[in-house]
Parts: C-alpha cells; sequence; structure tokens
C-alpha cells in the first residue's frame, strides 16, 4: 500500500516539473517574439532626380524625389515634406513636396542656368526627421568647381574661442558641418510671422542620417542693424529636434543662429526671417 502511494507521489511532482518546464520554455518563446516585434525602426529618405542629377541640363525640366519609408512601410502621410534647392553661392529656396503615391513626394524643377546645384529634403514623419543632400551638377561645369565642393557645399566651423558671432552673413541660410563631423543643422520657423504673437522656433541637427541627441543648443535672435542680441536655451522633444518659444517685438527682418554644442562639436546655422 505504501508503495502504491509513494508512486503516485512521485508520478504527480514529475507531472508537476514537467508542466513547470513547459511554461517556462513558453514564456521564453513569449519574450523572444516581444523582442522581435520591438525591432527599432528607422525613418528613411531615399533623395534621388530623374533624370539622373549628371544628366540635368538647363532650361529642360527635371524631377526630384524622396522616397519615404519607415522600416519596410511606405509613408503617405509624412507631416511634412520640403525641398531645399538652391545654386552654389546663392540664396536658399524652400517648396513644399507633392505627394504623389507609395510614400513619394515630388517637386518638378527648372533651372535655366548650368552650375553646381543642391537640394535637402526634410521629411518629418512618424516622430522622427531626416534630411538628405544630394548635388545636381546641371549642364556644362569647370571640373574644378565641382571638386572644390567635394568637402560639403559653404561647410563653416568655428573654435571654441577667437571666432566672431556678429559677422557670419557669408554663412546665412547654409546648412553647417562642423568639426569634420558631418553634421547637418536646419532650422525652422513658421511661414508666416506677426510681431508680438509666440511662435516656435525648431532646429534639427542630424549626423549621418542619424538624430544628433542630447546637444547643448542655443537661439541667438537679433533685428538686422541691431546691436542687440537676444539668447534662448531650446529643449529637446524629439531625439534631434530643439525647440524654444520666441516672440518678435515688432516687424522687421531678423536674424536666427542656432548654436549647438556636444563634445567636441561646436558649430552654428544661421536664418534670416521677415517678421510682419
Amino acid at each position: 500500500m505504501r508503495r502504491r502511494q509513494f508512486g503516485l507521489i512521485f508520478f504527480t511532482f514529475s507531472l508537476l516539473l514537467l508542466a513547470a518546464c513547459g511554461g517556462q520554455s513558453n514564456g521564453d518563446n513569449d519574450s523572444q517574439s516581444s523582442s522581435d516585434d520591438e525591432e527599432v525602426k528607422m525613418l528613411n529618405v531615399d533623395l534621388t532626380t530623374d533624370p539622373t542629377s549628371e544628366n540635368v541640363e538647363p532650361g529642360e525640366p527635371f524631377t526630384i524625389q524622396a522616397a519615404v519609408t519607415y522600416g519596410e512601410e511606405e509613408v503617405n502621410d509624412a507631416e511634412e515634406v520640403r525641398f531645399e534647392f538652391w545654386k552654389k553661392g546663392e540664396e536658399h529656396e524652400e517648396v513644399d513636396a507633392e505627394f504623389t503615391e507609395n510614400g513619394n513626394y515630388v517637386l518638378e524643377k527648372t533651372v535655366e542656368e548650368p552650375g553646381v546645384y543642391y537640394v535637402i529634403s526634410h521629411v518629418t514623419a512618424r516622430g522622427m526627421h531626416n534630411m538628405p543632400q544630394k548635388e545636381i551638377v546641371v549642364g556644362d561645369v569647370n571640373p574644378d568647381e565641382i571638386e572644390e565642393n567635394a568637402e560639403g557645399e559653404d561647410s563653416h566651423s568655428e573654435s571654441e574661442e577667437g571666432h566672431d558671432d556678429h559677422n557670419s552673413d557669408e554663412s546665412a541660410g547654409h546648412d553647417q558641418h562642423g568639426h569634420g563631423t558631418n553634421v547637418m543643422a536646419h532650422i525652422m520657423l513658421p511661414q508666416t510671422v506677426k510681431a508680438g504673437k509666440e511662435v516656435t522656433l525648431t532646429g534639427h541637427l542630424q549626423q549621418d542620417e542619424a538624430p544628433v541627441k542630447g546637444a547643448e543648443v542655443q537661439f541667438e535672435i537679433w533685428k538686422e542693424d541691431s546691436e542687440k542680441h537676444n539668447y534662448v536655451d531650446a529643449t529637446e522633444p524629439k531625439d534631434g529636434e530643439y525647440q524654444a518659444a520666441y516672440t518678435f517685438d515688432e516687424a522687421a527682418t531678423y536674424h536666427v543662429k542656432l548654436h549647438y554644442k556636444k563634445d567636441d562639436m561646436h558649430d552654428h546655422k544661421e536664418k534670416t526671417i521677415n517678421v510682419q
């Protein structure tokens, strides 16, 4: 009788042990599945031209296209897609892109003069920002002119000391690259700004198509021909996106300069704005 009871107890204990092992195995599988589901996705932008950038001719229309994806998903509802276009050494033009289909945003463009041109697609979607840049050589251009810009159009660096923050007109409106770090900076301002009304100043920092997180960022604002400069510290509500609230006192032309610093990176980007 005792042997039978002992055998029953041993059999029951064995079943409980097997059930526990099975539950542990399923938990491991669930954990692995959850880890796979939480795989980090990135906002990708493939910037191209049609015809290709080396085959664009003066006076002939061409298309600039940004193909936007989030992981493997085509992004058809981006918050903003704008193309920044300029000829080397001239003012920048920003134009809203037109959505077509399958995550593609386009701009039709025609330029009359040969030369070296640049385009940046500023894309904000899924809480991220990406801004790849492309060089477009239109018509017959001196090869030396192209080689001069191989390290980056209108690049500008400043040292920790000995620089002049009040004499940087040559860098106005251009994306800056600091100390060879391949960092791109961009300032976003509302299309219409009225005096006395608070607006949000936004700056984006990106390095090798990834957001620059944790930088010290400050906006410097001053009215044209004025010696008074105001400084506003920025916060980082999203990775690589820095914002500050500001109210322009009166209708005039203002300069807005984005200062950014992280580790050995220290540089700035400047832009002008007409306040109504």
